[in-house]
């Protein structure tokens, strides 16, 4: 028996796979659950892991075991591969960029919550600042669950990078702090979309990777319309990599959707936990995740039509929604117009006898 014992404790101490334990669930039945992954030159056969077969298998196991609900990808780089993991993923709906470098970004949906509306690139105009030519992906998803349809929109990206020498870095991080400005730009305009941006943004969000330069992102991170669910995670001093300490894989959430997530949950699936030899067969990135609620009521309570004292009074059949300056933001059918945004808000009611109330509300 002890001999027996010595030999159980060598060949574990030479075969460490027998320690890795299977990929963790991450999604719930609850929640809407969102990830982003770089999959490092999936399918290249002259770059990032070598056994191509073997990384098939492995991101299938990761996609499959993690069951996220919405997957942005980064760097799917051969169009064979990208059919094979469709075929093994049967579940998700499946939209790839069109642009033309190899390193191309991807957004797998689950085709029991989500209908695909369309899939586009975006912000043509700056192919430089977005990695000379690595364009957002626009993708537009119908909810299929509830009484209700939603739009939910998700923007993939993937930033250059910061590789070369200190003047090429410094160069980089310009590009990335410029694509950033305008995608954000972009968006200012659509308030009330649901919206998640994830990628790879090449980047951290409490400091730059570039020693003694803020974060490129720092203006976006600052602006409160919006939320980061992986800046939590920069401040915990997680990372996203497996070869280097920071975050540069994120999300970022909408005004209209940041409600929805849920406080303090969010992480990274550390691949290499699971998976030996993870950075050598599978990726040098690991998913970064997020939960959501999927209720998506817009006024929270709030009753849409306030009592009132007034006798043999109908539903109002105007409404106008101020801000706290006074200024006109919405008005229209009741039935119609709802606000989107947090924030505190002057409503009228008008009726149709002309009588007008106004109440104040509170929107989370």
């Amino acid at each position: 028996m002890r001999l027996l014992s010595i030999i159980m404790v060598v060949l574990l101490g030479v075969c460490p796979t027998v320690l890795v334990s299977q990929v963790p669930k991450i999604g719930t039945d609850s929640t809407l659950d969102v990830a982003t992954w770089n999959v490092e030159w999936f399918g290249d056969s002259l770059n990032g892991p070598s056994n191509e077969a073997t990384q098939l298998k492995n991101v299938t196991e990761v996609i499959t075991n993690m069951d996220m609900d919405v997957m942005g990808l980064c760097e799917i780089s051969n169009a064979g591969y990208w059919a094979k993991l469709q075929a093994n993923l049967p579940q998700y709906g499946a939209v790839i960029t069109t642009y033309s470098q190899t390193q191309k970004t991807a957004l797998l949906y689950k085709k029991s919550m989500f209908r695909l509306l369309y899939s586009k690139s975006i912000l043509l105009a700056f192919d430089y600042e977005f990695a000379s030519g690595r364009f957002p992906l626009e993708v537009a998803l119908e909810s299929q669950w509830g009484s209700k349809k939603d739009t939910l929109y998700f923007w993939v990206i993937h930033l250059k990078a910061n590789t070369g020498s200190t003047s090429e870095k410094l160069a980089s991080y310009d590009r990335r702090a410029k694509a950033a400005e305008e995608l954000k730009n972009y968006l200012e305009p659509k308030k009330r979309w649901k919206g998640i941006v994830l990628g790879d943004w090449n980047d951290d969000l409490d400091v730059s990777i570039v020693s003694g330069k803020a974060s490129p992102f720092l203006a976006w991170r600052n602006d409160t319309n919006y939320v980061f669910p992986s800046y939590r995670l920069s401040l915990a001093k997680q990372k996203s990599t497996a070869s280097y300490s920071e975050m540069i894989d994120h999300l970022c959430v909408t005004a209209s959707l940041k409600g929805n997530f849920l406080s303090n949950q969010s992480g990274v699936m550390v691949g290499d936990s699971y998976i030996a030899s993870y950075r050598l067969n599978t990726s040098d990135h690991y998913p970064v995740w997020a939960r959501f609620a999927m209720d998506f009521k817009p006024w929270v309570g709030v009753e849409w039509f306030p009592g009132n004292s007034i006798t043999n009074m109908s539903h109002p059949v105007w409404v106008e929604v101020y801000d706290v300056q006074g200024r006109l933001l919405l008005q229209g059918d009741p039935a119609v117009v709802k606000v989107t945004e947090g924030g505190l808000y002057v409503v009228h009611f008008i009726y149709a006898n002309g009588y007008r109330k106004s109440v104040k509300v509170l929107v989370r």
